[in-house]
């Protein structure tokens, strides 16, 4: 005992200071493993404990009557597998309307807009061309040699036919090869070869060709051009007034012995129109000819 306490006298110090060291040193490694477990929470601590958690979840399942493949599909439901079914499904849909367009949402009727062609390009006030009360220009600048008669008025003496007849227009003499104008602004509708093959000239006799044009309104011109020419292209066209409509040649028929003339008729409707009442004044025509009035 004596020999104990010496030794504790002598060595106690560096005991002490043994033992200190030694708790230092454990107490440090215990800090270093608990700091590595919260620093590295994806390491074996943390698997510890998802697997505990799944174990507890497969126990849960298996007492609802759940194992083998079908709780293995109810543990690791794919979120990208539920995307892409309604990814698939939204894909199917559209195929499905593209293939039958009856099942497409439809527009209501408020939503629609009827396109024509004049709500896009035609200009509605292009027409009538021609209303009561407008003049026409003269289709040539000669006189007039033939004046107009009707069923209400005089006959007129053809000394070409040396008979009497009605002519329901006048004639305006013209130059040979004389540019043949348009008288208003209309479509050319008709060029015809041989006026006698219309019904309504029968009455006047041969005049050549005629021009037909449509004025609108009801108001049509009757240019017979005798042995001139007409410009077969403007046929179906729009024409301007005083628009070139062909040339005039020789006179034919009830007015062979007038010289060169172009025939003019204007009808309104089913009416015959005196075309000296429409056409603009012009001053230089000096006179006019009422041509040869029978008894």
């Amino acid at each position: 005992m004596n020999k104990l306490k010496d030794f504790t006298k002598k060595y106690g110090f560096y005991l002490a200071v043994g033992v200190i060291s030694v708790s230092a040193v454990g107490a440090a490694i215990v800090l270093s493993q608990n700091t590595t477990q919260v620093d590295n929470p994806n390491g074996a601590y943390v698997e510890d404990v998802l697997d505990q958690n799944v174990d507890v979840e497969e126990d849960n399942l298996e007492d609802v009557g759940l194992t083998g493949d079908e709780a293995s599909e109810t543990l690791e439901p794919s979120t990208s597998d539920e995307i892409i079914e309604v990814e698939e499904g939204n894909v199917d849909e559209s195929v499905d309307v593209a293939s039958n367009p009856a099942e497409a949402p439809k527009e209501s009727e408020d939503d629609l807009v009827a396109e024509t062609f004049s709500s896009t390009t035609a200009d509605q006030e292009e027409t009538p061309f021609f209303a009561e009360g407008d003049n026409m220009v003269w289709p040539v600048d000669g006189e007039v040699i033939v004046p107009f008669k009707d069923d209400s008025t005089s006959h007129w003496y053809s000394t070409a036919l040396e008979q009497t007849m009605r002519t329901y227009g006048i004639c305006i003499s013209a130059d040979e090869g004389e540019a043949i104008k348009a008288p208003a602004k209309g479509v050319v509708v008709d060029i015809i070869d041989d006026a006698t093959t219309l019904d309504s000239m029968k009455l006047v006799g041969n005049v050549g060709q005629v021009i037909v044009i449509d004025h609108g309104n009801g108001y049509t011109t009757e240019l017979g051009i005798q042995e001139g020419t007409a410009d077969m292209d403007l046929l179906g066209q729009t024409v301007d007034a005083m628009q070139v409509l062909g040339e005039a040649g020789k006179a034919t028929g009830p007015f062979a012995d007038l010289g060169t003339n172009v025939y003019m008729r204007v009808k309104h409707g089913d009416d015959y129109v005196d075309p000296t009442t429409i056409l603009g004044m012009r001053e230089e025509v000096a006179g006019v000819d009422m041509g040869h009035t029978a008894d």
